[in-house]
């Protein structure tokens, strides 16, 4: 038996094992190889081991001589990037190691060729996500189970204005802003020790000593016993989105105090359309929108309404004789009245001078002589000083109950009528009239 066939224990080794000899030629293949390289044992045996090398390293085959003329091993994880081509034409990742040997008294060479693409996948995935972690937008900090920076990448030293040296070795804490008491560190840190991902916006302080917001998220990192190893967090600067939405807010609530401003205003414009300034009742222009609107109301409810026309005697000698300051006090003193002696819902206005026109609502005749004798009444008490003289005013009212079907133009004109027989009557008196 020669030496070569004492080779048949390479088939234990778990690596692929072609034996060479100093031609390069194969003259021993175990069996991995085929699960390894796709080729059958015995149809690697007896090809040039060029057969396995990709094509673009033509000058293996002057290398391979260089090393039989000079043998000397050379073992695996050289972290060398190794590949060999497989039986389909594909490379795959691998890694060799070569031994000399001497066997039937001529040099050969034992090739070891072990399965690296695990390790190769893993190697580019975490050279991925290195890639990936260095150029994310987002700061990403990694700290031991102590809470111990151990790498930060560069977006976190954009962030803070810190460098990964004055970082690493350091606790978050280096960032605190005093913003957040105790109690919301110490709920964080009971959040993620538990197991659990915390997610929150935190305000955190530069290097510079200046402000930003960022909200974060911190994740647990845990080994395969379920223990937790390291913390990542991952921090996103939403500085100027707080500042832009602050500004919103603060535009909205400037907006809507602005709108409540002009609600107001235009309420204040609204009242001053339809109020007489002096007497405080609504005005004529608010009686001519209002009068219409409530007779069709009580025409569809089968309602009653009176309307009460007023006028104050012999007004223009009061002017004439005391002033238009003591006038004007005398139609204050009506308004009063007749705001402070209506009933809720009733529409009392000034209608134009000296006169005064009352709605009455849900009022028949009777109701509104009433109420309009009322009122002369108290007109007719009061006593104003003007000067050392004393003045006494008194009223004419005329009333009327609206007839179904009937205007309000045409209502006015027999309330008005009905006022002109008062004072035809000799004044100080009220009177009524279908």
């Amino acid at each position: 038996m020669s030496e070569l066939d004492e080779t048949k224990w390479l088939e234990a080794i778990p690596d692929a094992v072609l034996v060479v000899d100093g031609q390069g030629r194969i003259v021993f293949a175990n069996q991995v190889c085929q699960e390894l390289l796709g080729w059958q044992p015995d149809e690697l045996q007896g090809q040039m081991i060029e057969r396995l090398v990709p094509g673009r390293f033509s000058d293996h085959a002057a290398q391979r001589e260089g090393f039989i003329s000079a043998p000397m091993r050379r073992p695996m994880g050289l972290g060398l990037e190794l590949t060999a081509v497989h039986h389909s034409g594909a490379e795959i990742p691998v890694d060799i190691s070569l031994s000399p040997v001497t066997l039937d008294g001529s040099p050969h060479v034992v090739v070891a060729i072990r399965d690296v693409r695990l390790q190769h996948e893993i190697s580019e995935k975490l050279r991925l996500l290195s890639v990936a972690f260095d150029s994310a937008a987002s700061g990403i900090i990694i700290t031991d189970r102590n809470g111990r920076i151990i790498w930060v990448n560069p977006a976190i030293c954009s962030m803070t204005g810190y460098c990964a040296d004055e970082l690493v070795g350091q606790r978050p804490s280096i960032l605190k802003s005093g913003h957040h008491d105790n109690k919301f560190y110490a709920d964080l840190w009971d959040t993620v020790t538990a197991g659990k991902i915390w997610r929150g916006a935190i305000i955190n302080r530069r290097k510079d000593g200046s402000e930003y917001d960022e909200e974060q998220t911190i994740a647990p990192v845990r080994n395969h016993g379920g223990e937790i190893t390291h913390f990542i967090a991952i921090k996103l600067d939403v500085t100027e989105r707080v500042r832009a939405e602050r500004m919103l807010r603060e535009t909205r609530d400037e907006l809507a105090r602005r709108v409540i401003e002009v609600e107001s205003l235009h309420d204040q414009l609204r009242e001053q359309a339809i109020r007489d300034p002096l007497s405080n009742l609504f005005n004529r222009r608010y009686l001519d929108e209002t009068l219409p609107r409530e007779l069709a109301r009580a025409s569809r409810h089968g309602t009653s309404i009176c309307l009460v026309m007023i006028d104050i005697d012999h007004f223009k000698r009061i002017n004439d004789l005391y002033g238009h300051a003591v006038g004007d006090d005398v139609l204050a003193k009506l308004g009063n009245i007749l705001v402070s002696q209506s009933r809720a819902g009733d529409v009392a206005c000034r209608y134009g001078g000296e006169e005064f026109a009352v709605m009455l609502l849900s009022a028949r005749l009777e109701d509104g002589i009433n109420i309009a004798e009322g009122w002369r009444q108290s007109f007719s008490s009061i006593a104003l000083q003007a000067g050392s003289v004393l003045v006494n005013c008194t009223l004419s009212a005329g009333v009327t109950e609206w007839i179904p079907g009937e205007t309000a133009s045409a209502l006015l004109a027999r309330a008005d009528a009905t006022l002109y027989l008062a004072k035809d009557s000799g004044r100080n008196c009220v009177i009524g009239a279908k």
